[in-house]
């Protein structure tokens, strides 16, 4: 069976994608036509500027304009919580977030919104919260009752 599976992978396919015409071996076929999908998905999203003012970066945007430029993700991300996750969006937003974190190694960020999430407080060193509270003028009880601590 090892031998039968051996020569299996190491048929030669040719790419059924148009102006690709690769010979790809059998057993990283799959592989390479992933590729081809990520390729069209990067593609589906490549935004045209047709002329105009340059597009700002989302975050220097007014909070009107950023939901205006998400619109279509936040559907479908709707859509897939109420699949999914029993239409729970934030966990489902929350957890993509994580993700991004962990992606680009801010391992710290991600441990302190994890820890949000669950329940466990804001990750605040009390430093910091005290140089808030002096910063901001509040009383004690101010601050505790502001960040419910």
């Amino acid at each position: 069976v090892k031998s039968f599976l051996n020569i299996l992978d190491n048929l030669s396919i040719r790419c059924p994608v148009k102006e690709c015409d690769e010979e790809i071996l059998h057993g990283k076929y799959g592989q390479h036509l992933s590729g081809h999908k990520e390729m069209k998905d990067r593609e589906l999203y490549s935004y045209i500027n047709k002329g105009g003012r340059p597009r700002q970066h989302l975050l220097s945007l007014t909070r009107r304009a950023q939901k205006h430029r998400l619109r279509e993700l936040k559907r479908q991300v709707k859509a897939f919580a109420e699949k999914e996750e029993g239409g729970d969006i934030k966990a489902v937003c929350m957890t993509l977030f994580l993700l991004a974190l962990r992606a680009k190694n801010e391992h710290k960020q991600a441990d302190e919104l994890e820890a949000i999430m669950q329940g466990r407080g804001s990750g605040l060193h009390p430093a910091v919260c005290l140089a808030i509270r002096i910063n901001t003028f509040l009383s004690c009880s101010q601050y505790h009752k502001m960040y419910r601590t």
